[in-house]
């Protein structure tokens, strides 16, 4: 694509350019072989100056101005190109050298003139011929027989190159945004994978502590504080044994609470949302509220993994997208459901439109576990996104 845009630049350098060497040759043969005056020769070279320069300002100086260019200005560049042809109308009856430069226009009628008036600029490109043949047929008839023709043939094969190009430059920006695009999701892909298997594994080995050594150690504590007196050495090591299992109990719920990921790890779901919210409200620096409803109690850790990455994922949506003046977040501890509601009083957008690998990541989460995600909104009038997930209480 580099090398395309080089060769692009180079045909519009030589396109904008040629005009000067044609202009400076044709001067060159006035001077050796038109022997009139000075004087008249020095006007001639004054207008010759002045069409360069007029070439120069509109063309070289300001190339966003060319209808090819980023900027069309159309009604710019066709007083350019009348005013180039009537410089060189000019200077064809001063002297027949500037003959030479006639080809020029109509290279510039299809450089700088939109759509189909460039085959009416090649068109009137006759003019100076007219001006030169006079009254003579012949030459009036060829050249609107055969040199106009041939030209708007050319001007027309230049315009379909341009405009392939053009396309093969957009449809290679394209590839290349959308393969950036692909790398970027490919990345977020694998970063969540990567984070999703982490908690999972965490989740698994956090199960399989509790199932076997916790509950293990439980019943025996159980065990032991239903002995009775016993007598002194068999007490002893009763009691030393119930104080062995009572500890070793104690570090085996901390590991579990080591391997609760993120924010859970040292404050229970109500707290860690609460900490996200706080967390976020200074960071957007916009009011948002928390509360909690009905009685807390502990769930199973994906439970509460899922409901803090619902609550992260939605509050990040609201400080990107929503220019929400105010945001309310509610963690409802039902019966048999732990409910989250993200509401604000943002943007909305359509819901059938909504999409993105987040949304569509939290929407697998919550359906793993048998949960719900529901989003009402529509422009103008906020989001609310409610997740819901059953309770999977943790057992003792």
């Amino acid at each position: 694509m580099d090398e395309q845009l080089k060769r692009e630049y180079r045909w519009d350098q030589v396109w904008a350019l040629a005009p000067f060497a044609l202009l400076l040759l044709a001067c060159a043969v006035t001077l050796v072989f038109d022997h009139r005056e000075w004087g008249y020769r020095l006007a001639t070279l004054l207008i010759a100056a002045v069409l360069a320069v007029w070439h120069w300002w509109f063309v070289v100086a300001h190339p966003a101005w060319v209808v090819t260019g980023r900027t069309p200005r159309p009604w710019a560049m066709t007083g350019y190109f009348l005013g180039v042809l009537a410089l060189t109308v000019v200077l064809v009856q001063r002297d027949d050298a500037f003959q030479l430069f006639v080809p020029v226009c109509y290279l510039l009628a299809f450089g700088v003139l939109p759509g189909r008036f460039a085959y009416l600029g090649v068109l009137v490109v006759n003019i100076p011929w007219l001006v030169v043949s006079g009254a003579d047929l012949r030459s009036t008839v060829l050249d609107l027989a055969l040199v106009t023709p041939m030209a708007a043939l050319i001007g027309g094969m230049i315009r379909a190159m341009e405009r392939e190009a053009v396309r093969r430059r957009e449809t290679n920006t394209a590839l290349v945004a959308m393969a950036e695009e692909n790398a970027r999701l490919h990345d977020l892909v694998v970063a969540r994978a990567r984070e999703t298997g982490v908690a999972q594994e965490r989740a698994r080995m956090a199960r399989e502590i509790h199932d076997t050594v916790a509950q293990g150690l439980t019943g025996i504590v159980t065990q032991l504080e239903a002995v009775g007196e016993l007598p002194g050495p068999a007490r002893r090591r009763v009691d030393t044994a119930r104080k062995l299992a009572r500890t070793s109990l104690a570090e085996v719920r901390r590991s579990l609470d080591a391997l609760r990921p993120g924010p859970l790890r040292d404050a229970r779901l109500g707290d860690a949302v609460r900490q996200t919210v706080l967390a976020w409200r200074e960071q957007f620096a916009i009011p948002a509220t928390f509360t909690t409803t009905g009685t807390p109690r502990p769930a199973h850790s994906e439970v509460e993994v899922t409901l803090l990455r619902a609550a992260q994922e939605a509050l990040s949506n609201v400080g990107r997208h929503a220019h929400a003046s105010r945001v309310a977040v509610t963690l409802s501890y039902m019966e048999d459901v732990i409910v989250l509601d993200v509401r604000d009083d943002g943007a909305g957008f359509v819901t059938s439109t909504a999409g993105g690998f987040g949304l569509a990541a939290l929407r697998d989460r919550v359906r793993s576990l048998a949960g719900l995600v529901d989003i009402e909104s529509r422009p103008g009038a906020g989001t609310a996104v409610s997740v819901s997930v059953p309770v999977i209480e943790v057992a003792g």
